[in-house]
């Protein structure tokens, strides 16, 4: 099974993958990317009120096959 590494920035700090996960194909990596992206999102509703999130998978070479993004902005009236 190929080896995909998921890349996480979230607007301030960026979380590279070191040990990447196998799946079956490029397509469960990249559903399991938007997966993360919402998981991420839920996470920013807690703290802070603006936040642009990303994902970059790559693969077995580190060459990126997809970047996922999310602009979160929650307005408070």
């Amino acid at each position: 099974m190929p080896l995909f590494f998921f890349d996480v920035r979230d607007g301030k700090s960026h979380f590279p993958d070191t040990e990447g996960t196998h799946y079956v194909g490029a397509r469960e990596a990249r559903v399991d990317a938007v997966r993360m992206l919402v998981a991420m999102a839920q996470d920013e509703v807690q703290g802070e009120l603006q936040s642009k999130l990303s994902v970059v998978v790559s693969d077995e070479s580190r060459r990126p096959v997809m970047e996922a993004n999310i602009d979160c902005n929650i307005k408070v009236f």
